[in-house]
């Protein structure tokens, strides 16, 4: 087995710094490659001395022999390959992003979870980055089944704070957070904690920023072939809360979708009206 099969298949054992620094080689081999052990270190910010233990972990002699490790993932990246094989690949991964993902949830936790939503005021709804997507489908499922929820996750800093100033006990929050850890996602945890709202987060592992301050935490895989993050996983634990927060109570699922529908219908969709009508 060579050393990038070795660091895959060992992945899941290597610490959080660990697979911090993995990760960005194979998200960045082209400038990896070219770095000094010192740059390296200042861009992770992490040290040499844990840089140079990486690299014998997964098999290397020295730093040079990582900047040619990364060189080569490069290649191979950017190289000729077999669309076939590249394709079965990639479903493999994606398989086993969720198969990973819903080994650390329990249906417990989910229907924990759903309590806390379907007992809310409102729902915020956060997130930033690579996770606003997530956010603004997130929400707009929940508003689908007639709940109150809002995506913070595009507002203006000046709107997003006027909405928390507002939130009370009575709400919660579904938090969404990716490694990077978006500093104000961070601080937004921890306020809301302050505020004893109940907190939903959803982030990679245990020891993330945000997981210390969820009333339910979910901890999903972001293994990605390509990119530094999948969020693959965080889509399917949203999924699951959409889906378990319908079924908790199909006849106030429908009563709200009803009063839904009569708004609607009441309202028309969004046409101009012409002049003299």
């Amino acid at each position: 087995m060579g050393i990038l099969e070795e660091v895959n298949a060992s992945y899941e054992k290597l610490s959080p710094v660990q697979k911090r620094i993995a990760d960005f080689i194979f998200k960045y081999p082209d400038q990896v490659c070219f770095y000094s052990l010192k740059e390296l270190s200042e861009t992770l910010g992490v040290t040499e001395v844990t840089i140079l233990r990486f690299t014998k972990k997964i098999g290397a002699q020295s730093f040079d022999g990582l900047n040619r490790i990364a060189d080569h993932v490069g290649g191979i990246r950017f190289g000729d390959h077999d669309k076939e094989e590249m394709f079965q690949e990639f479903v493999a991964n994606e398989k086993n992003v969720i198969a990973k993902t819903f080994e650390q949830v329990s249906l417990k936790d989910i229907l924990s979870a759903v309590a806390i939503i379907r007992q809310s005021r409102k729902i915020y709804v956060v997130g930033s980055e690579l996770v606003t997507g997530l956010c603004a489908y997130t929400t707009r499922r929940l508003l689908t089944l007639g709940l109150e929820a809002l995506d913070l996750s595009n507002l203006s800093r000046a709107l997003y704070n006027n909405y928390l100033a507002h939130a009370t006990p009575e709400d919660c929050a579904i938090i969404f957070s990716a490694p990077g850890y978006a500093k104000h996602i961070v601080n937004t945890a921890r306020y809301l904690d302050k505020k004893k709202i109940p907190q939903i987060a959803i982030t990679d592992q245990r020891t993330s920023p945000i997981a210390s301050y969820g009333t339910t935490v979910f901890t999903c895989n972001n293994h990605d072939l390509f990119f530094y993050n999948s969020v693959m996983g965080y889509m399917s634990v949203a999924n699951a809360l959409i889906y378990f927060s319908a079924m908790d109570n199909p006849e106030e699922t429908n009563k709200r979708r009803g009063r839904l529908s009569e708004v609607r219908s009441a309202i028309g969709s969004i046409d101009f009206v012409k002049d003299g009508l």
